[in-house]
């Protein structure tokens, strides 16, 4: 990793000594989302069609995770990279106006930001994305020195990082050895592999695939036994079901969240990008705060059906006024 790497036990005594700075800390796949929306197809042969709209967003998974739950009172920082141009202008703007801590997130000299162009319909969305500076993490931006500072890590976009997925494991060990709870949201896979995942379960303790992800990595048929399955390797599992809800899994033990009897209902569908990664830092706002799995799936389901009523992933996030307490110290699981 670059780095010469502390024993578990030095880690835990210093963490012990000092405040924590950070409740979540996660390296953000920062970038710009560019929303087109219209019941239109694209065709090539120069073929000019009009679209209904455009926004310009912050963009990424866990970006967009950060934003909200950051909103809900948790103390948050990101880590990450982007282009010195003036997509990063924007979007290191949109994310420091959250709340969360951008003094780690840097500027790269030659790549530029990222750009994903979304044409987005009520029920769904195609995603065109230009990687530009989300390759530019690397495992010198794992530092352990960061492990003293925070209570959980969340990794999101596990895909798209690419070069950061054959130091997860080491990483994950050391967050698993100083105390550090930790989640995973892995989102797909463009190349439809899915490898990796299964072999860093072990050192997850919430993963939050969706239903096609859950599908893919598990290699079952149905969503339950896909719960029960990724669940015993270890993690609590947590499959978000789009409009049906959620469920989740811990060994034989399951909880579901049926969004048909929830009176938590959007008004109107705007857009539906981030509505996971919301849902994400509902439940583990939840779940940090040491809250029961149903109340979780519950604040999980609210952050992301508050988002669908809006174009992007954050100008519809809940936000808890300033002053409300925040969630704090060690998770575990009730």
């Amino acid at each position: 990793m670059g780095h010469t790497l502390k024993g578990s036990a030095a880690f835990a005594a210093e963490k012990s000594h000092r405040d924590i700075a950070y409740e979540v800390m996660t390296l953000v796949d920062i970038c710009v989302d560019m929303i087109l929306t219209g019941n239109v197809r694209p065709r090539f042969h120069q073929v000019e069609q009009m679209v209904g709209d455009l926004s310009l967003q912050l963009g990424g998974s866990s970006s967009i995770f950060a934003a909200q739950i950051a909103k809900l009172g948790t103390r948050t920082a990101a880590l990450g990279w982007l282009g010195a141009d003036a997509f990063g202008d924007f979007a290191l703007s949109e994310l420091d106006k959250t709340g969360v801590d951008v003094s780690r997130v840097k500027r790269h000299a030659t790549m530029r930001t990222g750009v994903g162009v979304a044409l987005s319909e009520p029920e769904d969305r195609a995603i065109l994305t230009y990687m530009g500076t989300l390759d530019a993490p690397n495992s010198s931006d794992l530092d352990p020195s960061l492990l003293g500072l925070i209570a959980h890590w969340h990794i999101g976009a596990y895909f798209l990082l690419r070069g950061l997925q054959p130091h997860w494991p080491e990483w994950l060990r050391l967050c698993r050895t100083a105390g550090i709870t930790t989640s995973l949201d892995p989102n797909w896979d463009p190349n439809e592999c899915w490898t990796g995942i299964i072999e860093i379960l072990p050192f997850i303790d919430v993963f939050l695939p969706n239903e096609a992800e859950a599908l893919a990595i598990s290699r079952q048929i149905n969503i339950q036994d896909a719960a029960r399955s990724l669940s015993q390797y270890g993690p609590l599992v947590v499959i978000k079901c789009g409009e049906r809800g959620a469920i989740a899994a811990r060994g034989n033990k399951l909880w579901e969240l049926d969004a048909s009897k929830s009176t938590v209902v959007p008004a109107h569908i705007a857009d539906t990008t981030g509505a996971g990664d919301n849902f994400d830092a509902g439940f583990l706002h939840g779940w940090l705060a040491e809250w029961d799995v149903n109340p979780c799936l519950e604040l999980g389901h609210r952050c992301a059906v508050s988002s669908l009523e809006h174009p992007g992933g954050i100008h519809g996030q809940l936000v808890i006024p300033a002053g409300a307490v925040g969630c704090s110290g060690k998770a575990r699981l009730k």
